[in-house]
Parts: structure tokens; C-alpha cells; sequence
């Protein structure tokens, strides 16, 4: 592994298109259009969107290419919410730019819905059917017995099955490298929040993280953290974020998806500073400086990878990845510059042993 400084260098400049690699996956979206769509009922009528893109790269040379791909993915916001779904879809278009194939997807799927539109698009004999997001676990579990012929990945998922697999996004140990961050290079700091969406353990678990990580460094850091619970609510995201910063918390640990703006706006109102979990804001033009740290938990990194593993044949039914298994998909960035030097030892020292299970997250803090 190189020095801790330079890898920390390497991660700051390396934001370029998402999905291509690792740490680009979190590159800033700052030419995304701003677009505020309704949640639409899924139906068993609804015909899924579907979006052919040309490969423009040859193939993985481990293995030729399985014809006739199709990604189908279920996303619990917009494809365009600048935030968790993005990132899970733009991994997927590069993919297919890769190796080939089209894309399937019904994206604003309420968790209510989840079921009937994992089945929906099962029922179009895709390669694979993606559900982003843990809060799909049960839907997807649900589904996946009923087309033994049909692969399933739940990202972020919890559960497998003989045609059920689930990625992990490590969201509970890269929050805690965040934390660590935060409280390091800041030791003054009193007071930090957490404002996450729906209560579920994925969010759980970035909680839990981000506050033992900047308790192991002052275990007097006091901490507020709120889950709204509405992924995509603007206003409840602005209201609670306004509530933490008010009560003194200077950093704040994102869980939102639409929701993400009504953050924006708060940090900005109250100049307070947010540190993302899924997408790269430091160099947005429009929000950069809003922007303290993001992590990269790297949603797109899994779909692509999930999807040229299918293109490959080297997929494995049933199985479980996480993230951690991929240390350039796993890790913090500091918007403006790089950490101290003591700082980026702590964290490369602290990543090995979350890797490792030295460090042990769960659903509620320990400190």
C-alpha cells in the first residue's frame, strides 16, 4: 500500500466519471438538472423504462461476454436525485458502456410497491435484477423464489438465497473513518450530527459508525442524530438539519437521497458543514463548500462491478461481497487538501483494522 499521504492525495484528485473506477465513483454532479418528480405507483402494468447503451470499450478478457445482457434495477428515488440512486444507476451505465447490454429499471419505488416492481421486472427474464437498497431486502427475498431462472443482488442488502445475493456498501465502517476524520482534524469540536432518512440498518449502521469513529478519538464529542423518516422529504431535511446545527453540531453525516437538498440548504443558511455518503460534492460548483468530507461507500462501484461479474460468468449465486473487500472502493476524502500527517496515519491505521474486523460497527453506537 502506498503512504497514507499520498493515498489520500491520490483519492482528492482522482474525481472523474463515476462508476469508471473506484474513487471516481463519487465525482460531483454538477451538471445534473435539477428535477423534482412524484413517486409513481407501481403496477403490475407499468412497463419498466429501458435504455440500451452501446459498448464503447471492449470486454473483460477473464472471460467472453454473455449475450443478450440486461441490468434490471429497482431505485427507491430518482435516477437523477444527484445522491444514493444516482450513483447506484450511473455505476450500471458504465458498466454497460463496458461490456454491452441494456438497462431496465423503475425508479421512485415506494417500499410498499417494492415487491410488485422487483416482480415486474423478474418477469422480463433479465440477466440480473438489482434492488438498491436495504429497505428492499424483504421485497426482494419475497420475489426471488418465484423465478428460480433469475439472478437477484440486493445492494445493500441483507439476505441470500439459491438466486439471492446481496452486496454491503460498508456503510457503517466508512462512516466511522469519517468520524474519525471530523474529530481529528478538528479538535475543538464539541458536537457533531447525523441526519439520515428511514430507519433502516444500513442508515443505522452509518450512524452508529460516524459517532464511534469521532468518539475514539474524544470520547467527550457529544452528537444528535435524526432520521426523518423520509428519504427524499426536502423540507424534513432542512428542518432537522437546521435542528442539529442550531443545537451545535458543526459537522453533519448525510443519509438522505431527493432529501439531500433540504440539507444543502440548511448548512448553507447556518454555514455548517456536511460530509456526503454517497456521492463526491467537493468540487460541485454550486455546493462545494457546503462540503466538509465525503466517503466513498462507492454504490456505484457495486452495480458496476455486479454487472460486468454477470457479463464475465465469474458471478456467484447466493453469495454476499461488501465494498471491504475492495480497499479503492472503500474510504474518506477531505474536500480542501489532505489530511494532516498524523491524521492520514490514523486513518489508514484505523481503515486495516475495520477491514480486518478489528472494528466492529453496529445498529447503535457503542461509545
Amino acid at each position: 500500500m502506498k503512504t497514507t499521504t499520498k493515498r489520500f492525495q491520490l483519492l482528492t484528485s482522482s474525481l472523474v466519471v463515476a462508476g469508471l473506477v473506484a474513487a471516481p465513483s463519487l465525482r460531483a454532479d454538477a451538471a445534473a438538472k435539477k428535477t423534482t418528480k412524484k413517486a409513481v405507483k407501481t403496477t403490475k402494468k407499468a412497463a419498466p423504462t429501458t435504455e440500451a447503451v452501446p459498448a464503447t470499450t471492449a470486454a473483460p478478457t477473464t472471460a467472453a461476454p454473455k449475450k443478450d445482457l440486461v441490468f434490471a434495477i429497482v431505485l427507491p428515488s430518482s435516477k437523477e436525485d444527484k445522491a444514493f440512486s444516482q450513483s447506484g444507476y450511473e455505476g450500471l451505465v458504465a458498466a454497460t458502456k463496458k461490456v454491452g447490454g441494456k438497462i431496465i429499471l423503475q425508479e421512485n419505488v415506494p417500499v410498499a410497491s417494492a415487491a410488485e416492481a422487483v416482480r415486474n421486472l423478474a418477469s422480463q427474464k433479465p440477466t440480473v435484477v438489482m434492488a438498491l437498497g436495504g429497505q428492499f431486502a424483504d421485497a426482494i427475498a419475497t420475489v426471488a423464489p418465484q423465478f428460480p431462472d433469475v439472478q437477484f443482488v440486493g445492494v445493500n442488502g441483507s439476505k441470500e438465497g439459491t438466486n439471492l445475493s446481496s452486496w454491503s456498501l460498508a456503510e457503517g465502517q466508512v462512516a466511522y473513518l469519517a468520524g474519525v476524520l471530523v474529530a481529528a482534524e478538528n479538535p475543538g469540536v464539541k458536537k457533531i450530527g447525523r441526519v439520515a432518512g428511514i430507519t433502516i440498518a444500513p442508515l443505522q449502521l452509518g450512524s452508529a459508525g460516524f459517532i464511534d469513529g469521532a468518539r475514539s478519538v474524544d470520547p467527550a464529542i457529544e452528537y444528535i442524530s435524526t432520521f426523518t423518516g423520509n428519504m427524499d422529504d426536502v423540507a424534513k431535511a432542512k428542518e432537522a438539519t437546521l435542528a442539529a446545527g442550531n443545537a451545535g453540531a458543526k459537522f453533519i453525516y448525510s443519509g438522505m437521497n431527493g432529501g439531500l437538498v433540504g440539507q444543502e440548504q440548511a448548512a448553507d443558511e447556518l454555514g455548517i458543514r456536511l460530509i456526503n455518503n454517497t456521492t463526491n460534492k467537493c468540487t460541485d460548483p454550486k455546493v462545494g463548500v457546503i462540503y466538509y468530507a465525503a466517503v466513498n461507500s462507492s454504490t456505484s462501484f457495486a452495480t458496476k462491478t455486479i454487472a460486468e461479474s454477470f457479463a464475465t460468468g465469474t458471478f456467484k449465486a447466493g453469495s454476499k461481497r461488501t465494498n471491504l473487500e475492495f480497499p479503492d472502493a472503500f474510504g474518506v476524502v477531505l474536500c480542501s487538501g489532505t489530511p494532516k500527517p498524523v491524521t492520514a496515519k490514523l486513518l489508514a491505521d484505523v481503515e486495516k483494522k475495520l477491514i480486518s474486523g478489528e472494528i466492529k460497527i453496529g445498529l447503535q453506537p457503542a461509545k
